[in-house]
């Protein structure tokens, strides 16, 4: 059974400041005091959720010194469940010569630095392989006592019902199967790792002091450019100091931010601490695990995501989704949220709290992204927050800034979608004149069909129609396609925003169409299809197109935006220029 009942008693005879407490095994907590210069305990309710007798404990806690406000807390709850109020006068007898400390420190070196249902335990005890002769919930109650493990109900009681382990208000009523409850509440959020209720324990456990410093090497397949080791030294100034406690890295699309950051992680690694890098979605874990242990090769690190049925790893490094990251627990000295403003992450308040959770009191966070949120630009603006600038590309080169094309595009609802003049010409140019390949951006599945379907029409009329493919989320060839693409088997792909992030191609240039769709195509996520050209040093003059009936202010915001980023790269580019030159005179 993966709920608890717990008791509410006083602890009588006892010189300690606390007189209430709750308990799932009264004769364990009569042997922990006894074992501790005496106190009796003395149960005054009935067995309860642990979320109502962790209320009734804390109103005990509040009325202590007011015996008639304490006698009634307890006969409204011995009412509340059909029953005559009992009181008891006989302490609990202590359990005789219970053994279970050395057992119970073996689990809370498996429980260091994770949040867990109690059902979730049962499964890290398993996976671990660690034998128990006594009762699970024994050893967890014995840590509580001891201050190693902090157990608090899944969803509280009170004026501000809510999910302790997603932060969430999304609570329904519903009746337990496990333990009969009848007024239990459920989170609705979370469900998927792991029904959260009223009625069930949710353990943390902070984790262990960091390890012994150690040699860590860092392999890096080229050396960083200057205003890489520039920006890496920020990041491991900031470490450093204690004022600050998150950081923004922001850097531009193309910019190697990944490789300007692992000074940092070693850093954190060589002190004996840990590193967690989270990343909103399963394929950024799986595209970054192999680059990072390529980087760190003699550190263990592991990867956390949905498809992978490890969850419980004591490793240095991990690679994370963020939606993993709700079963940490002030576990790592640095957290590096990478992709902040992608979804699922972005605007959401339960992988948030799982994120922040997850560091120790002492650690730091850094925010990568292409794209910052103007809440944590407010941040940085206020001094809440430090950052890091890296305006310039690996390569050297500035982004390619938009050029706007307004021009009248079919109606989505046009049975045959025919292709404009001016997007004929266009694909002409970069086919024939830049000779490369074309990535064409539209705001909705529907049009992803018509636009390629127009475009295969079009292209078929000069025998070429085998150059157009198109792509969505409800495709279920994109992967086929996608990677038939980065072969190089054909020229033209249309897509949704699904190929948002994560394209690197050598030569392509970018469209975006009915760019003035501001619903779909906001600021950043303009800003992130425009990183898609110029990547390569074999052709970083990418052209990028944004064409529309209108200028929109998110399409002039991109365009600004990535000016004022090319001005920091020049401006940055000269200084280093300038401090090489007198490098040399000296």
């Amino acid at each position: 059974m993966h709920c608890l009942s717990f008791w509410v008693y006083r602890l009588d005879n006892a010189n300690r400041r606390l007189r209430y407490y709750l308990t799932p095994h009264p004769g364990l907590d009569a042997f922990y005091w006894q074992q501790r210069g005496g106190g009796q305990v003395l149960v005054l309710s009935p067995s309860l959720p642990l979320a109502q007798a962790e209320a009734l404990c804390l109103e005990l806690q509040q009325a202590s010194g007011n015996p008639r406000r304490e006698a009634q807390l307890l006969t409204d709850t011995w009412q509340t469940l059909g029953q005559q109020h009992v009181v008891c006068s006989e302490p609990v007898e202590p359990l005789q010569n219970w053994q279970g400390q050395e057992e119970a420190e073996h689990l809370y070196r498996l429980l260091a630095g994770r949040i867990l249902l109690l059902s979730e335990v049962e499964e890290a005890v398993a996976s671990s392989r660690l034998f128990l002769s006594h009762p699970l919930p024994e050893l967890l109650h014995y840590l509580y006592l001891e201050g190693k493990v902090q157990c608090r109900p899944a969803v509280v009681e009170g004026p501000k019902r809510r999910c302790l382990r997603c932060g969430s208000y999304d609570l329904q009523p519903t009746t337990c199967l496990e333990c009969g409850g009848s007024h239990i509440w459920s989170c609705q959020t979370c469900g998927f790792m792991g029904q959260a209720k009223t009625c069930t324990p949710l353990y943390a456990c902070g984790g262990l002091i960091n390890g012994d410093p150690q040699r860590v090497v860092l392999n890096l397949p080229s050396g960083l450019t200057a205003a890489q080791r520039k920006a890496a030294q920020e990041l491991q100034l900031f470490l450093r100091q204690e004022r600050q406690k998150t950081c923004l890295f922001w850097a531009v699309c193309g910019a190697g931010k990944t490789e300007a950051t692992l000074p940092a992680v070693q850093q954190v690694l060589a002190a004996g601490g840990r590193v967690l890098w989270a990343c909103p979605r399963r394929d950024l874990v799986t595209e970054l695990a192999p680059r990072l242990q390529a980087a760190l090769p003699e550190i263990e690190m592991a990867s956390l995501h949905g498809q992978i049925r490890e969850r419980y790893t004591d490793a240095p490094l991990v690679v994370a989704t963020t939606h993993q990251a709700l079963r940490l627990f002030a576990a790592f000295d640095l957290v590096i949220l990478d992709e902040v403003d992608a979804f699922p992450y972005a605007d959401n308040p339960m992988l948030e709290l799982a994120v922040l959770r997850a560091v120790r009191p002492q650690g730091k966070v850094v925010y990568l992204t292409a794209t910052p949120s103007a809440q944590l630009l407010q941040q940085v603006q206020r001094g809440q927050m430090r950052q890091v600038l890296l305006p310039v590309r690996w390569h050297g080169h500035p982004m390619p800034e938009p050029t706007i094309h307004l021009l009248r595009l079919p109606h989505p609802d046009q049975p045959q979608w025919k292709v404009p003049n001016l997007l004929a010409r266009l694909l002409t140019d970069s086919l024939e004149r830049d000779l490369c390949q074309v990535l064409i951006y539209v705001p909705s599945v529907q049009l992803a069909e018509q636009v390629g379907k127009g475009l295969q029409r079009y292209f078929a009329e000069q025998e070429l129609g085998h150059w157009v493919e198109y792509v969505h989320a409800n495709d279920g060839q994109r992967d086929v396609k996608r990677a038939r693409f980065f072969a190089g088997e054909y020229p033209i792909l249309v897509t949704t925003t699904l190929l948002e992030r994560g394209i690197t191609l050598p030569r392509v240039n970018v469209f975006v169409l009915y760019a003035d769709w501001s619903q779909v195509f906001s600021e950043a996520v303009l800003m992130q299809i425009a990183g898609r050209a110029g990547r390569a040093a074999a052709y970083p003059t990418g052209q990028v197109y944004f064409l529309a009936e209108r200028r929109s202010r998110e399409m002039e915001g991109a365009r600004k935006r990535i000016q004022a980023l090319n001005k920091a790269a020049r401006q940055i580019a000269a200084a280093a220029e300038k401090e090489e030159e007198q490098h040399v005179e000296s």
